[in-house]
């Protein structure tokens, strides 16, 4: 006999599991989840009481086999209803898996039901609307930040370098580059590559990195997609250059 875990696919394990939506969503599709997660909900309930009913109907067939042993060896009956309750227990367990199996098309259905908002132009668009200002907002934020960090993390390198080897060079008497490798700390070459990515963020001037173009109306999103598409073939056409001439200097025969 299957058990609920048995019918599980790894696609329904999907539809239970896997939530498209933030906290800025439209109301409706929250309302949608609510109601998959309610089947869900019920099916976990379904198969915890699966696993208790099957459990006690172990107990019941064991308790049954040893009572009968006991009759055999004594020479009397059997208790009566051994057989009844062992039927009852297993009808239960069957009962309890027939429910758990009539959920998945409820939860295919609800799933239909939330997906099919991500095919909505309508719901995307509204969607879209909350999530233009919440995004542009927070781009403020970190470009606040990014000016703070830009501004003092070159002199925090410099004075960190000229700590370390004032501290363990000039007054310890130790070679400071042992204890200081150059790919940590705050001169390490990563961070500054760190912050030049975040500057080239903050400059793009087609705005699809930074992300400004596409807080646009849609006409001006469309009317730019000629120029975007061109410029990442470049892009991808210099980076396949580049990859082949790593590849030349890394074996020149």
């Amino acid at each position: 006999m299957p058990t609920p875990e048995d019918l599980i696919t790894p696609n329904h394990d999907f539809m239970m599991r896997n939530k498209r939506h933030g906290t800025l969503a439209p109301k409706v599709a929250e309302d949608r989840w609510q109601a998959l997660q309610t089947v869900v909900r019920e099916m976990d309930r379904l198969s915890d009481l699966y696993y208790q009913r099957a459990e006690a109907a172990e107990d019941v067939r064991l308790e049954a086999r040893a009572a009968h042993a006991r009759a055999a060896s004594t020479g009397k009956a059997a208790p009566a209803g051994t057989a009844v309750k062992v039927m009852e227990a297993e009808l239960a367990v069957d009962g309890t898996l027939s429910a758990f199996r009539a959920m998945l098309p409820r939860l295919v259905t609800a799933r239909k039901a939330y997906d099919a908002l991500f095919s909505d132009r309508a719901f995307i668009e509204q969607y879209r609307q909350a999530l233009i200002p919440e995004f542009l907002k927070r781009r403020e934020t970190v470009l606040s930040a990014f000016a703070e960090l830009e501004a003092n993390v070159p002199a925090l390198a410099e004075l960190y370098n000229l700590l370390g080897v004032y501290t363990l060079r000039d007054l310890l008497g130790e070679n400071h580059t042992r204890y200081m490798p150059s790919n940590h700390g705050w001169s390490a070459p990563a961070l500054a590559e760190a912050l030049s990515v975040i500057r080239r963020l903050v400059d793009d001037p087609s705005g699809i990195r930074a992300g400004t173009l596409l807080a646009e109306d849609l006409d001006t999103i469309e009317a730019e997609l000629p120029a975007l598409a061109e410029a990442r073939e470049e892009e991808a056409f210099e980076e396949n250059q580049r990859g082949k001439m790593q590849l030349r200097r890394a074996n020149p025969w």
